[in-house]
């Protein structure tokens, strides 16, 4: 039961985080892979292609960053319990999921890729898992009412963050329509 309101905290604190990450601009390294020379840039949404203007001012995904969003889709594609959570969040949060889609394609590549990083972070930040939890705490990114929880099991915290993250990604490919 603590789980379970743990995880209905964390998917509701991320959503917010997702919504406030969406309408605020990202300062990120941001945009579409394959650029052609023209500045024309393809991304594939539902399988249909979709062609972006990328400029300098505007910044792009590096071909490394497509790839690895273009993975993490893929795979989540292939998880039958990450497909269940999408098909969720379409029935669950339609009217959220189209307000969401009016913003720029840049602003939510922009967050899928800051997603992307900070899962990459993670394997950095919990090599000492201890000191994650004291770091993190420190920031204010854990609640009082679980700390106690997390100082105990430190693997906890990691694999909430983890979920978090991922819930985050799978939200904004799904505002993208890349799910």
């Amino acid at each position: 039961l603590f789980v379970q309101k743990s995880l209905i905290l964390l998917y509701t604190s991320i959503i917010l985080g997702t919504v406030i990450l969406i309408s605020n601009p990202v300062n990120a390294q941001f945009g579409v892979p394959k650029v052609s020379k023209t500045g024309q840039a393809e991304i594939k949404a539902n399988g249909e292609e979709q062609k972006y203007t990328a400029t300098p001012e505007s910044g792009f995904l590096s071909e490394q960053d497509s790839s690895d969003i273009e993975g993490l889709i893929d795979a989540a594609k292939q998880d039958p319990e990450t497909m269940a959570m999408v098909n969720r969040l379409k029935t669950d949060m339609s009217s959220e999921l189209d307000a969401l889609r009016k913003e720029p394609m840049e602003q939510i590549l922009g967050g899928m890729k800051e997603t992307l990083d900070n899962l990459k972070l993670i394997e950095h930040l919990f090599k000492d898992k201890e000191r994650a939890v004291e770091e993190m705490n420190k920031e204010g990114m854990i609640e009082k009412t679980h700390l106690d929880a997390y100082k105990k099991n430190p693997d906890l915290l990691e694999e909430d963050t983890r979920k978090g993250l991922w819930f985050n990604f799978v939200s904004l490919a799904v505002v993208g329509e890349f799910l």
